[in-house]
This record gives C-alpha cells, structure tokens and sequence, in this order.
C-alpha cells in the first residue's frame, strides 16, 4: 500500500467502465483499490491479500444476487463491506445486512458517499480483524512487524511468537520494541488496548 493510502479496498463490479472510473476517483481521496469483475477471482483475492473493505455489486454477470456470497467471505475474514447495485429493493437490503454487510448504496453514486462509508467503516469498524490490520497501516509497520505484532496481540509471549514466526526470542524483542516505539505504546496491553479502545 502506497504511503499516502487511508486504505485498501477490492472492488467487485462487473461493469468494467464504472469500476475503472471509480477506481480512479477513489485514487484522489488516496484509497487504494483492486478490482475483480467476477465472484471466483474476488473469492480468491479476499484470501490472498489483506484489505480494508469490500465494495460489492450484488449481481455479477448474472441476475442472481452472487455478490452477497462475497459478503459473507469477507464478514467472515473480518473485512466490513459496502453493497453498491442498481436493483436495490428491500429485499436486498435486508439479505445484504443478513450476510454482514456495513453500509449499502444505490448506483449512481456520488464516490464522496462512497468515501464516507468508507471513512465510517473505518472509524468505527465492526469486525476486529479490520480495526487490527488497519491500524497497522495507518502506523506504517513493515510485513514483519505485521506478523509479529498480531502474535503478540493474540497475547503470546515472546517465546511463543518466536516459536510461531521461526525467529529467535531477541529478534521478537527487537521487533516489538520497533512496534511500540510506531505505535507510541510501552507495553502489550496498552498495543491492545489503542488497537481495541473499550
């Protein structure tokens, strides 16, 4: 992710004009977006890269309503998601919120509602998973201290982090103190509690 990036996003779309247009009007609020136009290709990014929230169309290539699937993939990763469609009825509505999803739009959209859906999202996030993975980009960890830090936010100690990470227990204590120092904390249980605020 970019340095100047608020986050990462997968967009789900099959029209390939909007989701290109959108893609380059959510660069300017400095949101970084992949794009799928399928559910089988959307499936398999949601497993192979972290991102910061889904924004789905419901029917992809198809008239049934397969973007709700993808719904639920990401609720159950801890990704919140935005259902965006042109056929928004109630019923919709209700089955989007059913599979997990956090907020809903009708094309045509403003990206600025997009954005504060996002920007809401991310704020006040609802899946754990999403607070914890967004607040290591906001404070700029490396993919190291990524790995370590979700051990030791998992509340393991420094030798069962090294014994997970295949590390030695004074590269853990390199690593965390490098964590605390990005994440102006002094401890484990202040990490945890900046990451989750009670």
């Amino acid at each position: 992710m970019p340095s100047d990036s608020i986050g990462a996003i997968l967009l789900v779309e099959d029209d390939e004009l909007f989701a290109q247009n959108l893609k380059l009007k959510l660069r300017r609020y400095h949101i970084d977006c992949d794009w799928h136009p399928s559910f089988e290709f959307a499936l398999q990014a949601l497993k192979d890269k972290i991102y910061h929230a889904l924004v789905a169309d419901i029917f992809l290539q198809s008239d049934r309503a397969n973007g709700l699937g993808l719904i639920s993939q990401a609720k159950a990763c801890g990704v919140p998601s935005v259902i965006i469609t042109s056929h928004l009825s109630t019923e919709i509505a209700k089955q989007g919120l059913n599979e997990g999803a956090d907020a809903l739009l009708e094309k045509p959209f403003d990206v600025k509602d997009l954005v504060k859906c996002l920007n809401d999202i991310w704020e006040n996030p609802r899946g754990m998973i999403g607070r914890r993975e967004h607040f290591f980009d906001m404070q700029k960890l490396t993919e190291k201290e990524k790995e370590i830090a979700r051990l030791v936010v998992k509340g393991l100690s420094n030798q069962e982090v090294a014994n997970v990470s295949g590390t030695s227990v004074a590269t853990v204590k390199f690593y965390t103190n490098q964590i605390f120092e990005k994440c102006d904390v002094h401890s484990r249980a202040e990490l945890c509690n900046t990451i989750f605020p009670t």
